[in-house]
């Protein structure tokens, strides 16, 4: 074999192990929904990802996620909340995270259930799951669609609106008895 070619082995081979040793020492996120195989119970434990990073946003801190948060959201996840007919982009990781919890202000939420034919899924694969915040005091209702991808929130998206609510009038029976 021609040294030219020994020498371009070398280099070959000598690139092969240093993306080898760059692999191995790259921490990989690891998803803890892999067994879940039930697109209702992926639906319902996804939305309730959703309400509790909103509800442990306002307590973050700092710029490291931690191990708690870390398996609910990337740090590269983007955040926007649009009111009226102005989007208002919010940031992405911990800080867009605390500004979607800010501006919302929720004190209840509300996602639909999974009122569908069960099927096969993949839990750590690409999901969306849309919740509600609502603000009771100010009467405001936050509508958000967060994507998933191995089970972390990697963007959150919604609209705010205000809203009214009542007891439906009573009517009178009528008088032909119908």
């Amino acid at each position: 074999m021609p040294i030219a070619d020994l020498a371009g082995l070398r280099q070959f081979s000598m690139m092969i192990a240093a993306a080898l040793f760059f692999a191995a020492a790259t921490p990989v996120q690891s998803c803890e929904l892999e067994n879940i195989t039930s697109a209702r119970e992926l639906h319902d434990v996804l939305a309730h990802r959703a309400v509790e990073l909103i509800a442990a946003a306002p307590a973050m801190t700092g710029s490291d996620l931690g191990p708690r948060l870390a398996r609910l959201l990337d740090s590269a996840a983007e955040f926007s909340l649009g009111g009226g007919d102005v989007g208002r982009p919010l940031g992405s990781g911990i800080s867009g995270a605390k500004a979607l919890a800010a501006k919302m202000k929720a004190t209840e939420f509300r996602f639909l259930g999974w009122d569908y034919m069960d099927a096969p899924t993949q839990g750590c694969g690409e999901h969306a799951v849309s919740v509600e915040f609502i603000d009771a005091a100010d009467r405001w209702v936050s509508q958000v669609q967060f994507k998933f991808k191995g089970g972390r929130v990697i963007e959150a998206k919604g609209w705010q609106h205000s809203f009214k609510f009542g007891p439906l009038p009573v009517q009178p029976p009528s008088k032909s008895g119908a």
